[in-house]
């Protein structure tokens, strides 16, 4: 049961956050440059938020009783998280290349839904 959860997550959603991720990691390393710094942060974060959106997806579909929660308030955590380690390390993290990584995961799944819709 979690091996198939991940192994759909991974085919619905990681391989694509792979590339950015591992792709700013090493130019923050190699670089030192917050840019890649912060959009491998924003990524990072955008990940997680994803995951925990597939993980509240796939449990209200196996639900009945109508009640339909996609853990928004855990996705506000994680972005205040990541808000707040801007703010210990604003020379270290580019802001708007967090919003940029935050922003590729609503991507993805705009990228997802017209891809499953057009099947």
């Amino acid at each position: 049961m979690i091996v198939s959860f991940f192994r759909r997550f991974y085919t619905h959603f990681l391989r694509y956050f792979s590339i950015p991720l591992i792709g700013s990691l090493l130019f923050a390393i190699f670089t030192q440059s917050s840019i890649a710094a912060g959009l491998f942060l924003g990524t990072a974060a955008s990940t997680l938020m994803i995951f925990n959106w597939y993980y509240h997806l796939e449990q209200a579909q196996d639900e009945e009783n109508g009640k339909v929660r996609l853990g928004v308030v855990t996705r506000f955590i994680i972005v205040i998280v990541t808000l707040l380690v801007w703010l210990r390390f604003p020379e270290t993290f580019n802001i708007f290349a967090i919003a940029i990584g935050i922003l590729l995961g609503y991507i993805l799944i705009i990228f997802h839904a017209v891809r499953e819709l057009t099947k």
